[in-house]
């Protein structure tokens, strides 16, 4: 008999109603809400992040020369090659920094995270990356993401001062989507809830979404987070790259001037409100190139077109690779440090570069009518 014809069956002889008054008896999880189910599962499952090996090699900004320590407009603070015999180590996309300097969390564009120390040396200069551990994205039933069609993240944004102990919002390509993990509460085992879809954003390129997020200062009196998000090459009407002003699951447009050959890859919020960009490009002639913008947190609303200030052009003069992830953080002085790193595309031929900058005194400034500086914790410096 099929399935409908015993449904209706017991439904003519009124059985629907037991059957659920005992079912509600057995099982008393059926009386609470979704979420709460959810927290109770995601509480119960495993962990699973890994440790990994890393090795972390000093580079120079300047192969040629040592004393150059000149970026535009920011100053060199120290960089390493990081490698790893993982299979699934490489691939970074997004990075975030704690407060202090001494905790990142890096995310690829095959859906893994990865969690580490960094150390400095008696300069303060980053030299080293150690206790990593490694552990996949995980899907809104909590299982690992393994296609590259669902797992192509690209952007990701904290909220607090340690990126493992707040939230982690995540945009992905391919099907565009903005998740949030709640890693307060699970940490890399956290199951996401789905923020807002293309259905929202409308149609975008496969391979050309947001590839840039951060958060903004909330709305006094708000209680939902507030982010931007950009894409890499969306265009909208006027031929510049789309990007949107999220709160919750609603949004506003606006865009980015578009400055051929680069595209957005990340943007940060600096401690006065303002935003740096990082952009990047590419050819088989002149290799890798990016540049590094800042954004006036009073020119970011609906209808923009975001342009802002060249901090720093170059390319494979210096030490950049496929430079994609963005992170900065304000020292115990002031000092606004900006960390970079790079994808390798899980290519031998290209390398994962983790670099570290201070913007000088005079590019740190606040902009008039930007929000004051907030204080941060003092960095906890670790010999190599």
């Amino acid at each position: 008999m099929e399935w409908r014809k015993i449904f209706r069956y017991l439904s003519n002889r009124n059985f629907v109603p037991t059957v659920l008054a005992v079912a509600l008896l057995v099982t008393p999880l059926a009386l609470q809400p979704a979420h709460a189910v959810d927290n109770a599962t995601q509480s119960a499952n495993a962990d699973l992040s890994v440790p990994i090996e890393l090795d972390a090699q000093p580079i120079r900004w300047n192969p040629d020369n040592r004393n150059d320590l000149t970026a535009g407009e920011l100053e060199w603070a120290g960089g390493i090659v990081v490698t790893s015999n993982h299979k699934d180590f490489g691939g970074w996309s997004a990075i975030a920094v704690s407060a202090d300097g001494t905790t990142l969390l890096a995310l690829s564009d095959q859906a893994h995270w990865l969690s580490a120390q960094i150390l400095y040396d008696e300069r303060g200069r980053l030299s080293g990356l150690v206790d990593g551990n490694i552990a996949p994205l995980l899907d809104l039933k909590g299982k690992p993401i393994t296609s590259k069609s669902m797992g192509d993240a690209e952007g990701m944004t904290v909220t607090g001062d340690d990126p493992l102990a707040g939230d982690v919002y995540v945009s992905f390509e391919r099907f565009h989507r903005i998740w949030r993990y709640d890693f307060g509460a699970n940490g890399m085992a956290a199951w996401p809830s789905q923020i807002i879809t293309e259905r929202q954003f409308g149609k975008m390129p496969a391979n050309s979404g947001i590839e840039a997020l951060t958060t903004l200062e909330p709305i006094i009196g708000g209680d939902k987070q507030r982010l931007l998000a950009v894409t890499e090459d969306a265009r909208d009407p006027t031929g510049n790259r789309k990007a949107f002003l999220v709160e919750g699951r609603k949004f506003e447009r606006l865009s980015t001037k578009r400055n051929a050959p680069y595209k957005p890859t990340d943007i940060a919020r600096l401690p006065n409100g303002d935003f740096l960009m990082l952009e990047r490009s590419f050819s088989l002639l002149a290799g890798p190139g990016m540049e590094l913008r800042r954004i006036k947190a009073s020119d970011v609303k609906a209808g923009a077109i975001l342009n802002g200030k060249l901090l720093l052009r170059t390319n494979n003069k210096h030490t950049i690779d496929n430079m994609e992830g963005l992170a900065v953080r304000q020292g115990p002085k002031g000092e606004i440090f900006v960390y970079l790193i790079s994808d390798d595309n899980y290519s031998f031929l290209q390398h994962t570069y983790l670099m570290m900058f201070k913007l000088k005194p005079e590019a740190k400034e606040a902009a008039p009518g930007t929000l004051g500086t907030i204080t941060l914790p003092q960095s906890q410096i670790k010999a190599e």
